[in-house]
């Protein structure tokens, strides 16, 4: 991958997103002991496009070189999933910030050489803050982004209201390429430090329970160009609204 997104502060990217939805409170969820799934249905195996920043003892990067290699992304990963797959809750927690008001074609970068190939991607210097996504605060300090969604779930826009419980598994909206992706279908993850109003932080580091995931990397991070089962059980129906 060679795009590169640009994050604005809290201040930019709410009056950006008009329809961004925030529950007031959301310190419930992460009481107890919770373990991270890979965001996809069980059994579903998907690979890992871009990986967290690694380098080899020359210092050569040999992972997540492409836009993973500075502090903010360190620890982000990029999880080749086709359009229009159920992207699943991979812990459990309540909505922080939503936003699914982008349509699904939506997508470009900074510049016309920085957008992708197709004459009608988007090019504007805002690209990194006009994506469909969800934020889920797990109640101890730290959040999950899944970004580039092409549809929220319904479910999700009412528990953002509400501020219900999102249970791990729980279908969270669709995958997609919304924002600055060059148009190429992926879904960001990136567990991150929590912060009122603002859905892009500093990544966290992040390991999975996944038995495909543990039998192959033992301290549970995916590597990047490896392709993974997921153990995560699907909750509820797609239910994503436009």
């Amino acid at each position: 991958m060679t795009w590169k997104r640009r994050c604005a502060s809290a201040a930019v990217v709410v009056p950006l997103l008009g329809a961004v939805v925030a529950c007031g409170q959301a310190g419930a969820a992460g009481t107890g002991p919770s373990f991270y799934k890979l965001p996809w249905t069980a059994g579903q195996q998907e690979s890992v496009l871009q990986g967290n920043s690694r380098f080899d003892e020359w210092q050569h990067c040999i992972s997540g070189c492409s836009t993973h290699n500075d502090d903010a992304m360190r620890y982000a990963l990029d999880f080749d999933l086709p359009e229009g797959t159920p992207v699943l809750a991979a812990r459990a927690g309540t909505v922080a910030l939503a936003n699914g008001s982008w349509p699904a074609d939506h997508c470009g970068g900074v510049s016309a050489s920085a957008a992708g190939n197709a004459g009608e991607n988007v090019v504007s210097q805002f690209i990194g803050n006009e994506a469909n996504f969800v934020e889920i605060d797990h109640g101890d300090g730290t959040s999950a982004l899944y970004l580039h969604l092409s549809t929220m779930s319904t479910d999700i826009e009412r528990k953002a209201k509400s501020g219900e419980r999102v249970e791990q598994g729980e279908v969270l909206g669709l995958s997609g390429k919304t924002g600055y992706t060059q148009c190429a279908p992926h879904l960001h993850f990136q567990v991150e430090a929590s912060a009122k109003a603002d859905w892009f932080t500093t990544s966290l580091p992040v390991s999975f329970t996944d038995h495909d995931v543990v039998a192959r990397t033992p301290d549970g991070v995916p590597v990047e160009g490896e392709s993974y089962a997921s153990d995560n059980l699907p909750i509820g129906s797609i239910g994503a609204g436009p």
